[in-house]
């Protein structure tokens, strides 16, 4: 049993560990730009402040961020901008909209604009279309995927770790 756990279960437990704390210190070391960030729990966050410069409210930038994780939007925030507040709350109800789904099919979507904030809920489509495909066309750089390797790898190391140990139970109750 300790042979088991020395040659096979703590080298794959300190892989398990390593390997995202590695990848994100890449993915940091990388990522060195106001475009893109992680946060605690290692969701991707796209700020489209840098990638839309050019693309206009009523009043100036409408800038977002987009926060992605295991390939899914999961929101999308509006940062501060001068947009007037009445008619940039109407327009902000759009962003809603690409909230649960895969890059992939977000980058699709064809939302359209909020009649009487026209100005504002175009630019917010823009900002998210560009975030979008930025995601997109780094994915392999920022690490964004569909897969689900880690899950799947913490299940069966899990599972083996069990089944050890019920097997180490077993074998000390009968002595």
């Amino acid at each position: 049993m300790k042979q088991l756990f020395k040659r096979i279960l703590l080298p794959l437990f300190v892989l398990l560990l390593a390997g995202p704390v590695t990848g994100n210190a890449a993915h940091h070391s990388l990522l060195k730009n106001d475009t893109v960030r992680y946060d605690n729990n290692g969701t991707l966050i796209i700020n489209t402040t840098p990638l839309c410069k050019n693309v206009l409210g009523f009043n100036g930038t409408t800038p977002v961020e987009i926060y992605i994780k295991s390939g899914k939007v999961q929101k999308v925030v509006a940062l501060p901008n001068e947009e007037t507040p009445s008619f940039f709350q109407r327009a902000a109800i759009i962003l809603k909209s690409w909230e649960g789904k895969k890059i992939s099919d977000a980058a699709k979507l064809k939302v359209d604009a909020v009649s009487g904030a026209t100005y504002s809920s175009n630019a917010l489509i823009q900002n998210v279309q560009a975030g979008l495909s930025y995601a997109q066309k780094n994915a392999k750089r920022l690490g964004v995927s569909t897969s689900s390797f880690y899950p799947i790898l913490i299940t069966v190391l899990g599972i083996a770790l069990l089944l050890c140990l019920g097997q180490y139970l077993v074998r000390r109750l009968k002595k």
